[in-house]
């Protein structure tokens, strides 16, 4: 799968762009027709920062999502995504016209876009922000879109302020491009990572752009020898049905490696990509290369007998070529290629495995999708289900158990904030300390005088975690 990423704004040919799109699959036009003139509608007279109408961005999206093979339900929430919070478009109207399963992505789409929006994302927080992310959804579809849009709105954003396009770069690594990662996204997140670099690190990126350019001519001669060379050897040796090309590692990956090895530590920047119809298949192939060619030990990985965390899967080798050139070959069947690039949009049904990086075993349970016995598809994710994600009136993320109280979230805060908590704000309105708080919270604690705390707190606070802070407390004023 290649994806068109075209940015051609003009006006009276976006249904005629996007149905081109719609016709290669076996979409119902008519349908989606009437909600891209429901989405022209609605945005009628709007502008872009750009300049552009607004509909070129839903139709962007939209665009995208139909060639990703998640359903007709999805190209339609893509072309409705920015309706709820930029029109007076109604949910009811959108279930009324479009079903409750539009409606349902739609009210999704805005829920994220409206808890996400004003939060300030720290470097000691964004672990904690992408859990909040995943919590907050209940639709793989609703994160796919929402990486389509945050990808239009990158390879637009030379018309926003400095200031907002930092903003945006932040987020990207922070969150959206580890997002794409966890989905199975990588396509997105090379190009996401990539405009996010340029943004905040300019100086950096165009001295890697010239160093990269004066390598560059070696480098294609290289990858063009190599790749006719290989190409003769598997015929020769009776592999049939194989694909290689070519491929130039993303600017963002680069400059990561070459601050982690330095500039002569980078033997990936260009490679090949083998593909393969079995996996007995890829390990020939693999025997082959490394009998033609002298290869490096320590940039060997093998992901197909232990997959990453995130359900990648290939062979890794660098072959040592001449003249210090060396080209990395990533060996790997079509179908983990599918995967490996587009995640859930790959129709595969794929459950993550067992093999977690330490400290994310929560991604195991982000399933794709899986397929049941009548091959239908589900998008449905269950990710965190047991923790609820709060904010402090300073940006952070905090993780609680579910059911915890403003009491928790005090106590969570610090010891002594907890002891001399004499009131909640809980979305900028008074609260009981007694309340359960819910994904999505901004709480701040009132301090007051010291609570005298006793037993009858136990009859109010009833989480776990609490209860072992108010038998602490009691013990402490009992022998004060």
């Amino acid at each position: 799968m290649t994806l068109n990423l075209s940015l051609d704004q003009n006006d009276h040919n976006y249904w005629e762009e996007l149905s081109q799109v719609l016709k290669k699959d076996d979409f119902d036009l008519e349908k989606i027709k009437v909600a891209y003139d429901f989405a022209k509608k609605a945005h009628e007279g709007q502008k872009r920062k750009s300049g552009e109408a607004f509909l070129s961005h839903p139709v962007w999206v939209a665009k995208i999502i139909a060639q990703m093979g998640v359903g007709e339900e999805a190209v339609i929430s893509a072309l409705l995504h920015d309706c709820i919070e930029d029109t007076t478009t109604t949910v009811e109207e959108i279930s009324d016209k479009f079903g409750d399963e539009v409606a349902l992505l739609v009210t999704g789409l805005t829920e994220v876009k409206k808890k996400t929006s004003g939060i300030e994302i720290h470097k000691t927080n964004v672990d904690v922000f992408r859990r909040f992310l995943f919590s907050s959804v209940n639709d793989v579809r609703v994160l796919i879109i929402r990486l389509a849009d945050k990808l239009h709105n990158g390879m637009t954003i030379s018309s926003l302020s400095k200031e907002s396009q930092i903003k945006y770069a932040k987020r990207v690594l922070g969150i959206y491009g580890p997002v794409a990662e966890y989905v199975g996204l990588h396509y997105f997140r090379k190009r996401l990572d990539d405009i996010a670099f340029k943004i905040l690190y300019p100086k950096e990126s165009k001295r890697l752009e010239k160093i990269l350019r004066d390598k560059e001519r070696d480098e294609i001669k290289a990858l063009n020898i190599v790749k006719n060379d290989i190409d003769k050897i598997f015929k020769l040796n009776n592999i049939l049905n194989f694909k290689i090309e070519g491929r130039i590692k993303s600017l963002y990956s680069t400059y990561i490696k070459i601050k982690k090895k330095g500039e002569e530590g980078v033997m990936d920047r260009v490679g090949l990509r083998v593909f393969t119809e079995s996996v007995s298949d890829c390990y020939k192939v693999l025997g082959i290369l490394h009998a033609k060619y002298e290869y490096l030990a320590e940039e060997f990985d093998d992901y197909i007998s232990s997959p990453k965390p995130n359900g990648y899967r290939s062979i890794q080798t660098t072959l040592n070529w001449k003249d210090k050139t060396t080209v990395e070959v990533q060996i790997r069947t079509f179908e983990m290629h599918e995967f490996n690039e587009f995640g859930p949009a790959s129709h595969i049904a794929y459950k993550m495995s067992s093999n977690e990086g330490k400290g994310y075993e929560w991604v195991k349970d982000l399933v794709l999708w899986q397929k049941d016995d009548n091959n239908i598809k589900n998008y449905r994710i269950n990710v965190l289900n047991n923790f609820i994600y709060v904010f402090t009136p300073k940006g952070d993320t905090i993780q609680m158990p579910k059911n915890s109280t403003a009491l928790d979230f005090a106590y969570r805060v610090h010891t002594d904030i907890g002891d001399h908590c004499s009131g909640i704000l809980i979305n900028q309105k008074m609260g009981k300390i007694s309340d359960c708080l819910e994904t999505g919270d901004m709480v701040e604690v009132i301090v007051g005088k010291k609570l005298n705390v006793n037993k009858n707190w136990l009859d109010i606070v009833r989480t776990k975690w609490a209860k072992e802070h108010v038998r602490r407390v009691t013990l402490e004023n009992d022998h004060s």
